[in-house]
């Protein structure tokens, strides 16, 4: 027995519904000879008259009132699943979560995942801040759908790629004689009250090599953990600090200001996700979302740039 089609199922249930070839039709903006059509191929594919024909009306038939039953339901979950193809594709609904660095997920995260929530209230975002060294581990267990990290991931399970640089910056009190300065060399710090990141820190080396580099004294007075901490410190007007221009994106304090550095020191993000696996969608618009404004802190720098000499790889 030869299976119907949709189109046969829709025409049939637009004349049990409108009670004539002709009304339905105009329901389905297609012509009448198309649903007489249509109608005999779902009658020959069922096997049995479904309508008595007479006086310019159709009477379905008992089996045709069986049948619609069941063929209206059938019609009904395709329109929902219509609609919900519709609205995924528009973003409208959908889950996603992400594994962040933390000087990725203290605010930047967060801004890009309420811009989308704004927009599609009906997402569902999941966000996990993780040092780089843990990130691997969250994606392994399968904690997120991306994760991006300052280190690449070493799994056979995952798939690692450059995602975009994180400037350092230099973060002064709102009146020190540098803070003006559009541009600060390294050498002018020399010397300086800094307020580091810690030594575990993955920026710590790399600052370290620039201030040699420099031929400049660093003089790490204080050490701490997050760079919102280091800005916390610099805004009460003790030091100066480096710190990832990310933490530029958390609320406005007037009494800090952040410098440039002439020689560009900067650290590789990398995208993690599980190896052999797309990507949704909607995680592709969140890693946009998050890509737009870590450029936009930036000044539109990307990784297209020269290199310095002083980054961050491995």
């Amino acid at each position: 027995m030869p299976q119907p089609n949709m189109r046969q199922l829709s025409a049939f249930n637009a004349v049990m519904k409108a009670g004539s070839v002709t009304e339905a039709a105009e329901r389905l903006f297609v012509t009448q000879p198309a649903v007489t059509k249509l109608l005999k191929g779902f009658e020959e594919t069922c096997g049995f008259s479904l309508f008595h024909r007479g006086q310019g009306r159709l009477k379905p038939t008992v089996e045709a009132r069986q049948l619609f039953a069941e063929t209206e339901a059938i019609e009904a979950g395709l329109m929902r699943i219509t609609r919900l193809a519709e609205s995924i594709r528009n973003l409208e609904r959908g889950e996603v979560s992400a594994v962040t660095f933390p000087g990725l997920g203290m605010h930047i995260a967060p801004q890009a995942a309420a811009a989308l929530l704004k927009r599609s209230p009906e997402l569902r975002l999941q966000l996990f801040t993780r040092t780089s060294r843990s990130i691997e581990d969250s994606m392994v267990t399968g904690k997120a759908d991306f994760g991006i990290s300052l280190l690449p991931a070493t799994s056979p399970a995952l798939e690692t790629r450059e995602f975009e640089a994180i400037e350092l910056v230099c973060v002064v009190p709102a009146g020190h004689r540098l803070s003006k300065a559009e541009m600060i060399d390294i050498r002018e710090l020399d010397g300086e009250q800094l307020v580091a990141l810690g030594r575990e820190d993955l920026s710590f080396p790399i600052i370290e090599a620039a201030f040699q580099g420099a031929g400049a004294r660093m003089r790490p007075v204080a050490e701490v953990q997050m760079a919102d901490a280091a800005c916390a410190m610099v805004a009460e007007g003790y030091g100066v600090s480096i710190v990832p221009s990310l933490a530029s994106a958390g609320a406005r304090d007037d009494r800090l200001a952040f410098c440039s550095l002439r020689q560009h020191i900067r650290m590789t993000s990398w995208l993690v996700t599980p190896k052999g696996e797309k990507l949704s969608m909607l995680a592709n618009t969140f890693l946009a979302e998050i890509r737009s404004r870590i450029r936009r802190i930036q000044g539109l720098r990307s990784m297209d740039e020269a290199p310095s000499r002083f980054s961050l790889d491995n």
